[in-house]
């Protein structure tokens, strides 16, 4: 039999258990909503999650005032507050957190801070609610907004309404997330909108089907009309793969394109089944079914290179046999006298 102390100290061990293991997903997660965009955020450290062999003090026993500090086996600081967490449902073991704000801070002295006003802890089932408006924030500049979120205790973050980025190197759009792996696995859901400013100037990337990041491969996926608009170039394609470089440069190093690619600058055309960008150099390799454009005229061939800067190609065909065939229109020679 119970008493009515081992009662109260039962639950509020269960409150204590909230605030030491669940409470740092809260900060993990909502935060790694702008780590895990490292196209906006160059040069960003990587960041684990802190319950994993951290140094974690045990929060006050004042479940009105919660504070828990922790921190990861790189010394980066974790903080969460929370203005009170009680338990609404003992059954059913539902815990609410009031005023949760999490902070994380980096070796450069970058903070990122993720504050709601409410979220729901099912201790039974190991996950979070936030149904709230959540926002984020980062002392360099970035501001991060989601809602209706489902978090896990294991670190699996998942929304589908919308979500956007904001910061001084790009923004994003997208109609919902699903984060996981510790923020190596990212999904922005839906139609997605974004800008990214590189040293090879502003880049536009829009998809109809989401775009899959996955830091461990350093690579940014788009799926479904894929449109990206890279200085003068716009390219187009079925499915889009954007290989990025993690340093001070923010760099695209290369973009491969599959399915109906095209790539055009007004002046400059040129269409395949497989294209391989470089957005430095501003040129591309464009193999399978090739079409060179100039003007109404073509040539097509198997494989072609095109530099979009100076419009300079190069077609071959076939295992460099047989004719390159093409179709002139006399507008366009008349462009020439």
């Amino acid at each position: 039999m119970f008493t009515k102390q081992s009662l109260f100290l039962k639950k509020h061990a269960r409150r204590v258990l909230i605030c030491k293991h669940a409470l740092p997903v809260f900060a993990f997660l909502l935060a790694s909503v702008i780590v895990a965009w490292p196209l906006l955020t160059p040069d960003k450290e990587r960041f684990e999650l802190p319950i994993q062999k951290a140094d974690i003090k045990t929060p006050s026993v004042d479940m009105e005032n919660v504070r828990f500090h922790a921190q990861d086996e790189k010394n980066r600081t974790m903080t969460v507050i929370a203005k009170s967490v009680k338990e609404i449902d003992t059954t059913n073991q539902i815990a609410r957190l009031e005023n949760p704000v999490g902070t994380y801070t980096f070796t450069d002295g970058d903070v990122l801070t993720s504050k709601t006003s409410y979220g729901l802890a099912y201790q039974k089932e190991k996950y979070f609610i936030f149904d709230q408006p959540i926002t984020t924030t980062s002392k360099s500049g970035y501001v991060a907004q989601n809602k209706n979120v489902k978090a896990t205790y294991e670190g699996v973050l998942d929304s589908d309404s919308p979500v956007t980025i904001k910061g001084p190197t790009g923004t994003l759009n997208a109609q919902g997330l699903h984060l996981e792996n510790k923020g190596n696995l990212i999904d922005f859901k839906g139609k997605t909108d974004s800008i990214i400013k590189l040293k090879e100037g502003k880049m536009a990337v829009k998809t109809v089907n989401g775009l899959h990041l996955d830091r461990t491969k350093k690579t940014l996926t788009g799926r479904k009309e894929v449109w990206i608009k890279h200085n003068e170039n716009i390219l187009t394609a079925d499915t889009v793969i954007l290989y990025y470089t993690e340093d001070k440069d923010n760099r695209v190093r290369q973009i491969i394109a599959t399915g109906d690619v095209v790539l055009d600058n007004g002046k400059n055309k040129v269409k395949g089944d497989q294209g391989i960008y470089n957005p430095l150099t501003e040129e591309m390799e464009m193999i399978g079914n090739v079409r060179l454009y100039q003007g109404k005229s073509f040539v097509s061939g198997e494989k072609a290179t095109l530099n979009m800067k100076t419009g300079e190609s190069h077609l071959l065909t076939k295992e460099g046999k047989g004719r390159i065939k093409g179709t002139l229109n006399p507008d366009d020679l008349k462009d020439k006298k």
